[in-house]
């Protein structure tokens, strides 16, 4: 019996360390919008279906988390996102070009940079463009 008890709570722990290093706290997003840094989100249009939100999300949640530094970047990102929730909204920036097949992530509401692949920004803009 202790050795259940003992296997269960090591597998909690183990699953909640799991999430909160790898959970980057992007969820409840009702709608979305991509467009070009120097384009304002007037023309853009939203975007609603769950499943491309899902998918978004699921990609920045999954993103590579970079905290305790900022970076003092040269060039304006390529593209911005909106992320619209329940009572509030988040603009995302892509820096894409940051590193060799790598792109930059920064927020107006947080802190943290995030780091994603080329193939995950395109699948990104892909997605959001349609």
């Amino acid at each position: 019996m202790k050795r259940i008890i003992l296997t269960v709570l090591f597998v909690f722990v183990f699953g909640w360390i799991s999430y909160s290093v790898l959970y980057n706290g992007f969820f409840g997003v009702k709608s979305m919008t991509i467009q070009e840094y120097d384009r304002t989100f007037d023309d853009a249009e939203k975007v609603t279906d769950h499943e491309v939100i899902s998918t978004v999300t699921g990609i920045l949640n999954r993103s590579n988390k970079i905290t305790n530094v900022h970076y003092k970047l040269a060039v304006e990102p390529t593209y911005k996102i909106r992320l619209e929730y329940k009572e509030t909204d988040e603009i995302l920036y892509l820096h894409e070009g940051f590193d060799t097949n790598e792109t930059l992530i920064s927020s107006n509401r947080s802190e943290y940079y995030y780091k994603i692949n080329q193939k995950q920004t395109d699948t990104i803009v892909q997605l959001l463009s349609k």
